[in-house]
């Protein structure tokens, strides 16, 4: 069967932000000074994250667009202050992006610039905001939402209650409604997120009903993680994050981002690819997103036999479940890795973006 490089497209920017928490990435890949890491790009936070920490980051993604978006950023955090780069970037407004962003031309890669040049609004629009699956919550939040939930209620979801009894009866007596439940299951279903926010070639190893599977999820994220906290919430609900800023955006990771910023290297490849560049026992921790739910187990199975290879003693691979069960093979990997159960299933009751079912730390022996 064709992996998904050759099912899904990669021809637009699918996420334009990291739809993972950094905080729990970081506590489960214990980033070291001057370590060397792998890290999925996607919208280019959690590998910034990485940065803040000292590490040295590889990061790797099939998608010219997603590395453009990437490389944006990285311009950003090199030439701007903090005020000037949230602004940029769309975390707070401007209407000054197009010249903001001429003195960063000279630091893209050309390839990286060229798209972006072809696609003006993804700069002027702010770059968090340009993406596929961000547009999909636009629609949602615009569309669906109003039919749900009045003002009052949303606003009191986000300014939430740090006694989780009363996040759990808040959401059972005034959010978790008979429309919510019933729009929820249309918005959310295996057809529509095919079509406006996930490639419908992500599903190919999703059993079951997407919807019901999600909706489970956003009811535990809501009563686990108090609302003002949250930025994932605030965007999906306001269209930005307010001052629930993600780890990368946050002031005090700035400056480390800055400083360690020479450290990323930006390589558009399948990870396999990438990893034929570093030398054996060389990496010390990989950010892996959840590309694993998207492969049959045999290509799984390949792949992680591979990065076991390069991966250095101590070495740590997290990544996340959202829909397809995915993990390394027990008796394939026996005395080779050693599954961090305990550690990953406390990270994940902290973990902020509430979609997926299960976070996976796993560590070579």
């Amino acid at each position: 069967m064709p992996d998904v490089s050759e099912r899904a497209e990669f021809s637009f920017v699918r996420y334009a932000q990291c739809w993972e928490d950094a905080d729990i990435l970081l506590n489960a890949l214990r980033v070291k000074p001057g370590g060397q890491y792998i890290s999925i790009a996607s919208g280019g936070e959690n590998s910034f994250s990485i940065l803040s920490r000292g590490g040295k980051v590889t990061a790797v993604d099939l998608s010219l667009p997603q590395l453009a978006v990437t490389d944006l950023k990285r311009a950003a955090y090199l030439t701007m202050d903090y005020d000037a780069f949230l602004a940029f970037i769309g975390a707070r407004a401007s209407s000054d992006r197009l010249r903001q962003y001429r003195p960063l031309r000279g630091h893209l890669h050309p390839d990286h610039r060229a798209w972006l040049e072809m696609n003006r609004s993804s700069i002027e629009n702010g770059v968090i905001h340009c993406g596929k699956f961000e547009n999909y919550f636009t629609l949602f939040r615009q569309r669906v939402l109003p039919l749900i939930h009045g003002r009052n209620t949303i606003e009191a979801l986000l300014r939430g209650n740090p006694d989780k009894a009363r996040r759990r009866d808040f959401y059972e007596k005034r959010w978790n409604n008979l429309r919510y439940r019933m729009l929820f299951r249309i918005f959310f279903s295996r057809r529509v997120m095919g079509k406006h926010g996930r490639d419908a070639a992500f599903f190919n190893y999703v059993q079951g009903s997407v919807a019901d599977r999600i909706r489970d999820r956003v009811k535990r994220g809501l009563i686990e993680v108090d609302g003002p906290e949250n930025p994932y919430l605030h965007y999906i609900l306001t269209g930005n994050y307010g001052e629930a800023l993600p780890h990368a955006l946050r002031r005090e990771s700035f400056d480390a981002i800055k400083a360690n910023i020479g450290g990323l290297t930006l390589v558009r490849a399948p990870l396999e690819k990438a990893l034929e560049h570093f030398h054996s026992e060389s990496v010390d921790g990989f950010n892996l997103s959840d590309i694993f739910e998207y492969m049959a187990y045999p290509q799984m199975n390949a792949l992680y036999d591979r990065l076991l290879l390069a991966a250095a003693p101590g070495a740590r691979l997290a990544y996340w479940n959202m829909l397809a069960p995915r993990q390394a093979d027990p008796e394939l990997f026996h005395g080779r890795i050693t599954e961090r159960y305990r550690e990953a299933g406390e990270l994940l009751k902290r973990d902020k973006a509430f979609f997926y079912s299960r976070f996976v730390i796993e560590e070579k022996v």
